[in-house]
């Protein structure tokens, strides 16, 4: 199903960018006729002929993935944005707890810097 979904946006944004076929076929490489049949469903496209077209459509492949992944609800634009550097396991806990307990719309991106002692 998430593929049908895929091709389906891929289409439509390729439609609604005024792009014929035989462009993108011309960008990608690939006969016109490898065009109709990957928004047809006729033959599967692999992750790089994904992230290739979406390139040409000018398309982020990550916000493409999020947006499908929400079945097409539009994701909230974040208002900001944090950097917090922690010192010790126990100071990271403690703000993974609260944050995990804030009721707080959030998305967590956590680097591990050097090894924890």
């Amino acid at each position: 199903m998430f593929m049908k979904e895929l091709l389906e946006f891929l289409r439509n944004e390729r439609l609604n960018k005024h792009l014929k076929q035989a462009y993108l076929a011309e960008r990608l490489g690939v006969d016109e006729s490898t065009i109709s049949r990957w928004e047809s469903g006729q033959i599967t496209m692999d992750f790089l002929q994904i992230v290739n077209y979406a390139t040409v459509l000018e398309i982020n492949v990550y916000e493409m993935f999020a947006y499908l992944a929400s079945n097409g609800q539009d994701l909230p634009i974040p208002i900001a944005e944090v950097h917090v550097e922690v010192y010790t396991k126990e100071a990271y806990n403690s703000l993974m707890q609260y944050l995990a307990n804030s009721g707080m719309d959030i998305t967590i991106k956590s680097t591990k810097l050097k090894r924890w002692k």
